[in-house]
């Protein structure tokens, strides 16, 4: 069954592809303009408002017009050739252009090559004649140029600043350093004399000026006069333990400041707090001790916190509480989990037994009402019975009409059909306005049109 359009098709300047005519053995009903395929003549005709014309392939000879029972016929002739393959037609000449040559010169630039000609006016032939020898060279201008003399021997002198060596041509000089104190490399003809990674040192070592070790200096563990040096190993086991009491602390104002990075905080320093606050994201109360665990702590893990004052939790007091959820069907939905002593909560909505309401009016959904502020519950009757008024509406016209439906947004889907065959039908439909769709049809239709319009979103 064919779908019928009711107004125009504007295709916006894209193609109709896959297409084909009306086929038929008999002319359809004439108007300006129409086409059609006749499968009888097996030609394609139009109908120029007063008689049916058949559709020319547009190729002429002489000025006239071939029909379609004409064929077209294309002839090789003298030095003319003629191909046809996959409907690509080749066209091509045997013949070939002729003259005479009147004349020929040459010339050449720099002295390293000379031409000359003859028979310049008949038949020409060149000869070329290159100058030079094994001695010499062509450059960039085509001259010749003779190769310079390189030295066949020479000498040389290698010196350490006081003894010195007299080096002659092809002799060897070799740079030697000392193992575990002077490095010597050589890579593409260059010598390279350093320091290697590691230095070994036999004897003392005299360091007369100041400077800084970028590295760690090792030294022996266990110090023996009084100006060694203390290695770390020695200090840690010295101290290991200490706590070194610094005072109060307010968590208020955090004075001291305990929670900036960095800072000169060392481990075992003891703070008790003074007054109630928060201690890197942890609530501290009078009484609390904070010790720190490394130097320069700068997170809660670094520290140790010992409460001195935990009670249990109220609604009214802060303190040591448990959170389960409730097994009463009427507060089911709520989930608590836990890790690390931190309480994670939230609605189990696929926990819930999945149930169609056995009455509507005592179904309801949380809401939130923005102007009243306040969180609310609406009954599923109230929408179920006002959502599809919201959402969609349907009227009935005869012909061309405007339609007012105010949903306020031009997001709305419209959709006709025959109210007598049910068919679905096709016209213009322009949202005018937020409010207002007009349908357009270029012949009145023979039914009633049904237009259901919908909002979306």
């Amino acid at each position: 069954m064919a779908i019928p359009f009711l107004n125009n098709i504007n295709l916006s300047d894209n193609e109709l592809q896959n297409a084909k005519l009306h086929v038929t053995s008999t002319a359809p009903t004439a108007a300006a303009g129409q086409i059609y395929f006749n499968s009888t003549d097996n030609v394609a005709r139009y109908h120029n408002g007063t008689a049916w014309v058949d559709i020319s392939r547009k190729i002429s000879v002489g000025g006239t017009a071939l029909a379609y029972s004409q064929a077209i016929d294309l002839v090789a002739g003298t030095n003319v050739g003629i191909a046809e393959s996959s409907g690509v037609i080749t066209i091509s000449s045997t013949d070939q252009f002729q003259g005479t040559v009147t004349s020929v010169s040459s010339s050449t630039t720099g002295t390293a090559l000379d031409v000359t000609v003859t028979n310049a006016t008949t038949t020409p032939d060149l000869d070329f004649t290159w100058a030079g020898d094994a001695t010499k060279y062509i450059n960039g201008l085509g001259d010749l140029v003779t190769f310079p003399t390189i030295p066949g021997a020479y000498t040389w002198t290698v010196s350490d600043g006081t003894n010195s060596t007299a080096v002659a041509s092809g002799e060897t000089v070799t740079f030697s350093g000392t193992a575990n104190e002077i490095e010597v490399a050589e890579a593409s003809r260059t010598v390279t004399i350093g320091l290697p990674d590691d230095v070994t040192i036999t004897n003392n070592l005299t360091v007369g000026g100041t400077g800084d070790f970028t590295g760690q200096v090792t030294i022996p563990i266990l110090p023996v006069a009084n100006t060694d040096a203390a290695s770390k190993d020695y200090v840690d086991n010295a101290v290991v333990g200490g706590l070194v009491y610094q005072g109060g602390y307010n968590a208020a104002t955090n004075i001291p400041d305990l929670t900036t990075s960095p800072n000169s905080i060392l481990k075992g320093w003891t703070y008790t707090v003074t007054t109630p606050g928060t201690f890197l994201t942890e609530a501290v109360e009078v009484g609390d001790v904070l010790i720190a665990e490394v130097d320069d702590p700068s997170a809660l893990g670094d520290w140790t916190t010992v409460q001195n004052n935990v009670d249990l939790a109220s609604l009214t007091q802060v303190g040591i509480g448990n959170v389960i959820p409730a097994t009463a069907n009427a507060l089911k939905g709520l989930s608590i989990t836990y890790s690390n002593g931190t309480a994670t909560a939230g609605l189990d909505i696929a926990g819930l037994t999945t149930q169609s309401p056995a009455n509507n009016a005592l179904a309801f959904i949380p809401f939130y009402d923005q102007q009243a502020g306040s969180n609310l519950k609406v009954g599923l009757s109230f929408l179920a019975g006002d959502l599809n008024e919201f959402t969609s509406k349907a009227y009935t016209i005869t012909d061309t009409a405007t339609i007012i439906h105010s949903y306020n947004t031009r997001d709305v889907i419209v959709q006709l059909y025959d109210t007598a065959t049910y068919e679905t039908v096709y016209a213009d439909v322009d949202r005018i306005s937020p409010t207002q769709v007009t349908i357009t049809f270029a012949t009145t239709p023979a039914n009633s049109v049904r237009v259901l319009v919908q909002k979306i979103g």
